[in-house]
């Protein structure tokens, strides 16, 4: 175990995923596991450990370009099966548009529950954000927002009614498609994620929903990011904002 700047990376062989990196910090005074990857779809296996430890499925909150609804094409495997398998059914049976890991870990018995704060959508997702109940029979609220400020009460007391939650963020939610060049990918600054992600009065949604975070994933998705220099740009401003603005915690 090393320490970096206040926050312990942790390299361990219970967790051996390619291209996965872990490291834990304190968030409200309890010690979580955040996951940083590239492809949103790496979450699925990372959403099953968490509940398998936790013992309970989890409460997901995310905040997306995109809802990431859609049903997976093949059954997912139970959240209780080893974690090299859950990441082979991750890597090679769902979506390579990554569009639709969420519903696989709700199937899977990962998730509970979803609100989604979501940019930008296709018409064919507001069927999918109804409640709806899996193929297991077991029923799962989800609820909507564009921004954090949107539907404020409405996500108050979601989150409030939440008992554990894992945290996750798809970075191409900071990016926004040029007008000019339609296939151009535009990357936010971090005055403007900072905008985003703390709206005036959303201290009392973020205190909640930290207080209840168990596990953090977050996707870099360079692909939908610009390319490799401007996705990795993107994450040294997001970094900034989401650590040490947000968390309160160094930057790992």
């Amino acid at each position: 175990m090393r320490r970096v700047r206040g926050i312990k990376a942790i390299a361990t062989p219970t967790l051996s995923l390619a291209d996965v990196h872990r490291v834990t910090t304190e968030i409200r005074g309890r010690t979580v596991d955040v996951f940083i990857f590239d492809h949103h779809r790496s979450a699925f296996a990372l959403w099953c450990l968490a509940a398998a430890r936790l013992g309970r499925p989890l409460t997901l909150v995310t905040l997306d370009r995109h809802f990431d609804l859609q049903p997976p094409r093949a059954a997912a495997p139970d959240h209780r099966s080893p974690l090299e398998a859950l990441d082979l059914f991750a890597r090679h049976r769902l979506a390579p548009s990554n569009d639709d890991h969420i519903r696989a870990a709700m199937e899977a018995g990962a998730l509970c529950d979803g609100l989604f704060i979501a940019r930008s959508h296709q018409p064919a997702d507001f069927d999918a954000l109804q409640d709806w109940t899996d193929p297991h029979g077991r029923a799962h609220r989800c609820l909507s927002a564009r921004t954090v400020a949107e539907r404020r009460s409405a996500c108050d007391a979601f989150v409030e009614a939440s008992q554990d939650i894992a945290l996750d963020l798809d970075l191409d939610c900071f990016t926004t498609r040029s007008d000019g060049h339609p296939d151009e990918v535009l990357a936010w600054d971090r005055e403007r994620i900072d905008a985003f992600l703390r709206p005036p009065g959303s201290d009392a949604f973020w205190s909640a929903v930290l207080e209840r975070t168990r596990v953090a994933t977050l996707a870099r998705e360079p692909f939908h990011c610009g390319g490799f220099a401007q996705g990795a740009r993107l994450w040294l401003d997001f970094a900034e904002v989401f650590f040490e603005r947000l968390l309160g915690v160094p930057q790992p």
